[in-house]
């Protein structure tokens, strides 16, 4: 995937390796559930840092920026002279990241739109279990509790 400007041209390049880094800069396991939980809550801080690390040189293959913080500024010149906003850019990059197959499984575009659509897909269930088990242990303890009061 290429992004441009008047002043800059990128291109994205998704490897294991970046996604792994990603996933360890984002502080968590799954880049799919991390990726969407960002995009869903239009973490801006998160997308400069996804497009830092897939970011390349189109012409050398080097870093395209020196930290995150430049893409904040690359970020503000390719919306404007795109037209885009950052749900656009979050939607353009999850179509590329897919087409790769870096997601834990490959999408049809119907499901990517769902996917994209439904925010309570970026849900793990395991952590709404758990949420919902310990809210449970703590009403079942707090009655315990009162009882032999």
């Amino acid at each position: 995937m290429e992004l441009k400007t008047s002043q800059k041209t990128t291109t994205l390049v998704f490897t294991t390796k970046k996604i792994v880094n990603i996933s360890n800069q984002l502080k968590g396991k799954n880049f799919e559930e991390l990726y969407f939980k960002a995009m869903n809550e239009n973490d801006l801080d998160a997308l400069s840092k996804i497009i830092y690390i897939f970011a390349e040189d189109a012409e050398n293959g080097a870093k395209s920026f020196n930290n995150s913080e430049e893409v904040y500024d690359f970020l503000d010149d390719y919306k404007k002279e795109n037209n885009k906003s950052y749900e656009d850019i979050f939607r353009e990059l999850a179509g590329a990241i897919n087409e790769e197959g870096f997601f834990n499984s490959k999408m049809t575009k119907k499901e990517l739109t769902d996917k994209i659509s439904n925010p309570l897909s970026t849900i793990s269930m395991n952590e709404l279990v758990k949420s919902s088990a310990e809210k449970a242990i703590a009403k079942v303890a707090e009655t315990q509790i009162l009882a032999q009061a």
